[in-house]
C-alpha cells in the first residue's frame, strides 16, 4: 500500500547528516531539508507534490532525490539544490513541475538535469565549462551567466522566456538556442565579434539582443 503524508514535511536546520527513510512515501506538498549536513538525499520521498528544498546542505550528490517534483497540470513544484558542493546533477529529479535551481555549485556541465522544465532554469555561478545535459525545453528564463563557458554548445533548443549568458568567456556562440521568446543577454566583450544581425541569423529571437 502506498504511504502518503498529507501536507508539508520540514526537516530544516536540524544538523542532519542523513535523512530518515521516507523513500516509499509520497509527500503531497513541500519537502524541506535545507541547511543541514547532508552529503546525499538517500531516504528522500520518491514523489513530492509541490516544492523540494535541499539548498545549503553540503550535498555532494543528488542520489536519492525524488524522481518527480510538482505537478505538470498547474506548473507547480520547484527543485532547489543551489549552494551545495555538487559536481554533478545525476541522481536528481527527471520531472520538475516549475523551476530548477542549481546555481552556486561546482558543476562543469548539466548532465543529469531534466529534459524539460516548466519554469525557469538557474545554473549561474556554478563553474560551468559546458551546457551539455541542459534541458531541451525551458518554459521560463534560462540563467547560465557568471560561469566559465567559451561556447553555447549544449544550450536548450527552445527557451520560452529570456536567455542570460553574460559574464562568460565566450569565443563562439555556436549552439545558441534555436528559439528564444524573450531577450538574449550576451557578454559585452563579444559585441565586436558577433553583431546583432549575426546573432539573429542563428536564432529566432522575439526580444532584443543585449550586450552587458
Amino acid at each position: 500500500m502506498r504511504k502518503i503524508i498529507e501536507g508539508d514535511v520540514s526537516l530544516r536546520s536540524l544538523c542532519l547528516t542523513e535523512l530518515l527513510d521516507l523513500s516509499d512515501v509520497e509527500v503531497t506538498r513541500d519537502f524541506d531539508c535545507t541547511d543541514n549536513n547532508l552529503t546525499n538525499l538517500i531516504g528522500a520521498p520518491k514523489t513530492v507534490g509541490s516544492n523540494f528544498y535541499c539548498h545549503e546542505s553540503k550535498l555532494t550528490s543528488l542520489e536519492g532525490a525524488p524522481t518527480t517534483v510538482g505537478d505538470i497540470f498547474n506548473s507547480s513544484g520547484e527543485f532547489k539544490c543551489y549552494k551545495n558542493d555538487l559536481t554533478s546533477l545525476k541522481g536528481g529529479p527527471q520531472f520538475v513541475g516549475s523551476s530548477y535551481f542549481c546555481g552556486r555549485n561546482n558543476l562543469t556541465n548539466l548532465e543529469g538535469a531534466p529534459k524539460k522544465v516548466n519554469g525557469g532554469f538557474y545554473c549561474r555561478w556554478s563553474n560551468l565549462t559546458s551546457l551539455s545535459g541542459a534541458p531541451t525545453t525551458v518554459r521560463g528564463p534560462f540563467f547560465c551567466d557568471y560561469n566559465n563557458l567559451d561556447s553555447l554548445d549544449g544550450s536548450p533548443h527552445t527557451i520560452h522566456d529570456s536567455f542570460y549568458c553574460s559574464n562568460n568567456r565566450l569565443t563562439s556562440i555556436e549552439g545558441i538556442p534555436k528559439r528564444i521568446y524573450g531577450h538574449i543577454y550576451l557578454p559585452l566583450s563579444v559585441k565586436s565579434l558577433f553583431s546583432i544581425t549575426y546573432v539573429r541569423s542563428l536564432s529566432e529571437i522575439r526580444g532584443m539582443v543585449l550586450y552587458i
